[in-house]
């Protein structure tokens, strides 16, 4: 199991897996948010399917944001934390490492005042190395993101 807490209510993993699912649920985890877009890796399985494992492992509240990091723009960040927002408590959100859904966790925090460096630190602490996206955090955190 590979399934890192990030923040208060929300953890970050990898790729699922048929058995993450159910550790998934042996945590709690009561809603889960997908970041990976179906088809990036032959060997990936597909979101219906990871959806499948989960709601034969009890959870049932889950949604596909497929978003790709470097094309992260205002809106994806704003409707990460919208479907965090939403969600049934804890939430675990996924991609192909972890960063992906990390990031978009980042850019709101950075938004709302959270210095880039302590957002990268607090990100280091469940495992995801985010030190080469500072700059951008940094420049979210002046500018904003554009919004697509």
């Amino acid at each position: 199991m590979n399934i890192r807490k990030l923040a208060e209510g929300l953890y970050i993993a990898p790729q699922l897996t048929q058995a993450d699912a159910a550790d998934a649920a042996a945590l709690g985890i009561r809603s889960v948010i997908c970041n990976r877009p179906d088809g990036e890796a032959d060997n990936q399985p597909d979101f219906n399917q990871v959806r499948q494992w989960l709601a034969d492992a009890g959870i049932t509240n889950t949604a596909h944001q497929p978003v790709t990091a470097p094309a992260i723009n205002g809106q994806d960040a704003a409707r990460f934390q919208a479907l965090i927002s939403q969600a049934e408590k804890p939430v675990l959100a996924y991609c192909r490492t972890g960063t992906r859904s990390a990031l978009l966790w980042a850019y709101h925090q950075v938004q709302n005042g959270l210095p880039a460096a302590q957002a990268v630190a607090a990100v280091k602490q469940a495992g995801v190395d985010l030190s080469s996206f500072e700059p951008r955090l940094q420049a979210a955190a002046t500018n904003g993101l554009p919004d697509k």
